[in-house]
């Protein structure tokens, strides 16, 4: 059974001019997979651990003429680790509680101002359209 000592660990040969997998790649999803062991190990609930599902269905970007990683190395690798994490199921925290529903809006509505007869007392009242000021209306 694999620790998280032991991914944080493995050390992977070098390709250049043979396919291999992206290094980038290969790293980030080994540091999901140690986040995910030590939670385990820890005890601790984690919101979206790495899978046994996740480890099978992982795929990553081959490399031909930059450096990568040995393919074989690291399938060998990903094997292991889902042996464990189906051995040791990582727990699942509870989802965070949504957010309560916004209060719906306020059935209020003030009158349109569409005459000066109907203006806020004390305030001046609005000056009329150059519509009404032209015919009059």
């Amino acid at each position: 059974m694999l620790t998280a000592e032991d991914v944080l660990n493995q050390k992977f040969s070098s390709t250049k001019f043979v396919e291999g997998y992206d290094q980038d790649e290969v790293d980030d999803f080994l540091d999901e997979v140690v986040a995910t062991l030590r939670a385990g190990e820890a005890g601790i609930a984690m919101v979206a651990p790495v899978t046994p599902d996740t480890v099978l269905k992982k795929r990553f970007q081959a490399t031909k003429f930059r450096e990568g990683y040995d393919m074989q190395q690291v399938d060998d690798l990903l094997e292991r680790v889902r042996v464990t994490l189906q051995e040791r199921p990582p727990t699942l925290a509870p989802a965070p509680a949504a957010a309560p529903p916004p209060p719906p809006p306020s059935s209020v509505v003030a009158p349109p101002l569409t005459d000066a007869s109907t203006h806020t007392p004390g305030l001046v009242p609005p000056r009329p359209s150059w519509w009404r000021r032209l015919f009059g209306a």
